[in-house]
């Protein structure tokens, strides 16, 4: 053999041996990866790239730059003892940049029925803040400036990477916060979609109440015990009577909690069909029109609901809804004024509980629930990886602190089942029956979400400029329930 040969041998034994060497060091390394810093090379930073994820735990952190983060968040107008939830924001910043002492945070705080719009605008103009904690809105990950967390979450618990077992988090809000085999976001707490009752009314008319708020309860019930209630009142002066029920005639709020007990919480499908039409649209508004005809509502019906806390709280109205996470911290603060005898308790006994939304009769009840969760956002372009790192550890940490102390003040529940141990206060519920309606209702409750921007807004325009003015149209007694579907039936063809 000549010389150049066996060189050429030895250069193979050579290459194969550190290519042997290179894959035994990356098998091991990926089994144990502490064993190397972070950073491009690492062997499971090479597999998160190829697995499409840009933003994975072994992005290299540059202690010499110097990072901003940006927070959108709601301001909720609550104090426990004097510390309210800027004081829990500065908490959490204050103990990551003890980590990370290289990080300026700054947070802007909004009211809730706008931080949706705020961010929905900043994603569109592609100057999104790098974390925002609102109710989840899956339409904005079609920008594409939404960062997915699966390389955060693992099957097992892992100390080396800092992963979050994914069976930490109830399953339904991970579904919630999920799209195309990805998760978008760190789910934080379930609001469950409620009306409420006067427990003590409903007793006194034959509904078990604990029952109706572990099973659900129908029309009919509803028609029934309004029945019994008229027929116990046959005499009583209006400025006197008790209602069965006196509900928000708003927009569309009512029919959009009785359509997503039907399980058709969206007006229109993900590919445009509409979803409101038939029986269950039909069933939804009839039983509005029976309660009506039986004179189950106040009049003047249209504006009842200027009257629905004044006839709650003075024991004249039996059911109430829809009712949002804040009406119990509503209840509880109402109830030390009574304590501290700055409001008039009046004669009649108001036992507040949540309920279930009605079903139609024959049917199953369908929970509706919100998913409010921290979704870290990117700019647009490459890099930036680092940034959204330290937003994805932090958008976590932010998450759960206020989870656990929202669900001390609100009837909400923890999406992390481990934490509704000492953050599900039992004070933010009546009783044993309501916490087990909220957790009943969180684990099994569906989330109604438009997937593309295009849909979303679709049905916007379409239930303010159609739906909304018809249910106006049918409070006052001008339209009836077949009318409504056709109409709707014929805008939207």
């Amino acid at each position: 053999m000549s010389g150049t040969g066996k060189a050429i041998k030895v250069a193979l034994v050579v290459l194969v041996t550190l290519l042997a060497g290179i894959i035994i060091y990356g098998a091991v390394v990926f089994n144990r990866p502490e064993l190397m810093p972070p950073g491009p090379y690492h062997p499971r930073a090479l597999v998160s790239q190829f697995r499409g994820y840009r933003v994975h735990p072994w992005v290299k952190i540059d202690p010499t730059k110097q990072y901003t983060l940006k927070i959108w968040s709601t301001r909720w107008p609550m104090f426990r003892d004097g510390y309210g939830y800027d004081d829990l924001i500065e908490e959490v910043i204050d103990k990551f940049q003890a980590d990370y002492r290289n990080v300026d945070v700054e947070y802007v705080l909004l009211p809730l029925d706008e931080v949706g719009r705020a961010i929905a605008e900043a994603v569109e103009n592609a100057t999104p803040p790098n974390i925002c904690i609102a109710p989840f809105d899956p339409s904005l990950v079609d920008s594409g400036l939404v960062v997915p967390i699966n390389m955060f979450m693992c099957d097992e618990p892992r100390d080396d990477i800092k992963a979050t077992p994914a069976t930490d988090f109830e399953l339904s809000s991970l579904q919630a916060v999920s799209a195309g085999n990805r998760l978008w976001a760190w789910p934080s707490w379930i609001a469950v979609k409620s009306w409420a009752g006067n427990a003590a009314i409903l007793r006194e008319v034959g509904i078990d109440v604990e029952r109706v708020m572990l099973y659900g309860w129908s029309y009919e019930d509803i028609l029934t015990m309004i029945e019994t209630l008229r027929a116990r009142e046959a005499g009583v002066p209006e400025q006197y009577m008790t209602y069965g029920l006196v509900l928000d005639t708003t927009a569309t709020h009512v029919l959009d909690t009785l359509m997503e007990a039907t399980g058709r919480g969206l007006v229109l499908s993900e590919d445009g069909d509409l979803m409101w039409q038939g029986e269950a649209i039909r069933s939804s508004l009839s039983f509005l029109q029976d309660v009506n005809a039986m004179n189950g509502f106040p009049e003047p019906i249209h504006m009842m609901t200027e009257r629905m806390l004044e006839l709650f709280w003075t024991g004249r109205a039996a059911v109430i809804g829809p009712v949002g996470p804040g009406f119990l911290r509503h209840v509880r603060e109402r109830q030390d004024r009574i304590t501290a005898g700055g409001v008039f308790s009046g004669k009649e006994t108001v036992e507040p509980v949540l309920l279930p939304v009605p079903h139609p009769t024959g049917g199953m009840s369908s929970p509706c629930i919100t998913v409010h969760a921290a979704a870290v956002l990117t700019y647009p372009g490459t890099g930036g990886e680092d940034t959204a790192y330290l937003a994805v550890r932090l958008s976590e940490a932010l998450a759960r602190k206020e989870a656990l102390w929202l669900a001390g003040e609100l009837p909400v529940v923890p999406a992390r089942t481990k934490d509704r141990q000492h953050g599900f206060d039992l004070a933010t519920r009546p009783d044993g029956a309501s916490r087990r309606f909220l957790l009943g209702a969180a684990s099994s409750g569906r989330m109604y979400r438009n997937l593309s921007s295009e849909m979303k807004e679709k049905e916007k325009l379409l239930r303010e400029q159609v739906i909304s003015p018809m249910m106006d149209q049918f409070w006052r007694g001008a339209l009836s329930p077949d009318e409504f579907k056709q109409r709707l039936h014929d805008a939207e063809r």
